[in-house]
């Protein structure tokens, strides 16, 4: 067998795989399309929320209730969402300190979410669904204090919380439809405090002295509505 027989049947066996990959690509779109077309791209919308936060703020060794406002605006590509925040809420210690120092915390960052769940699966109807998504962004924190002072700092945010989507029939020039409805979750905020002064302490039965630990961890319950289109 000559050389350039070699060589063609060579070349057959490296083409043939590439055929197969082809020729099966051109079934699915053919068996996943009407008529030749592929299917319809992912959903995209627009969407405003505002909601409440409740639950408790910590910024160093004050930490205590917190109530505030969270208002975000958000497009959303299919399951994935990104989303700008703004927070306003309430910082400083519990009433029933003996000294009570108070105080607003401001935050403004970005969000990525990701759907893990949603029943909304007819794209076409009027209906209403449910959606379980979790979330993870990053934000600054600005934090004035009534008595005088002010704290910056970068934190982290993690969220995990449903919703409650009415949306109505989709628009035949557009492509996108109307939605409203209700959304719960739970939300915290993650900054480094302060520097603590002083020696290692217990602060409680241990078996080793430290400093406060610099992390603070705000927790709130999240409730408001969006809509958008």
């Amino acid at each position: 067998m000559g050389t350039m027989t070699m060589t063609r049947l060579a070349c057959l066996a490296l083409l043939a795989p590439v055929a197969t990959l082809s020729v099966a690509s051109a079934n699915v779109v053919a068996s996943d399309g009407i008529g030749g077309r592929d299917e319809p791209n992912a959903e995209r919308r627009l969407e405003g929320r505002v909601g409440m936060l409740l639950g408790g703020s910590d910024v160093g060794d004050a930490d205590g209730f917190s109530i505030g406002v969270t208002t975000g605006l958000g497009y959303r590509i299919g399951d994935i969402t990104l989303r700008g925040r703004f927070d306003h809420y309430r910082v400083g210690d519990s009433s029933s300190e003996a000294v009570v120092r108070r105080g607003r915390g401001t935050r403004v960052g970005g969000a990525v979410r990701y759907s893990f769940a949603s029943t909304s699966e007819d794209r076409d109807r009027k209906g209403v669904g449910l959606d379980f998504w979790g979330e993870a962004g990053l934000g600054l924190e600005h934090v004035t204090w009534r008595e005088g002072g002010v704290y910056d700092r970068p934190s982290g945010e993690l969220a995990i919380g449903f919703e409650i989507d009415g949306y109505g029939r989709r628009d035949d020039r557009t492509r996108r439809r109307r939605h409203v409805g209700y959304f719960m979750a739970f939300r915290s905020f993650v900054g480094q405090g302060p520097e603590m002064s002083g020696p290692a302490v217990c602060g409680g039965p241990c078996t080793k002295a430290t400093k406060p630990s610099r992390t603070d961890i705000s927790m709130f319950f999240e409730v408001g509505l969006h809509w958008g289109r």
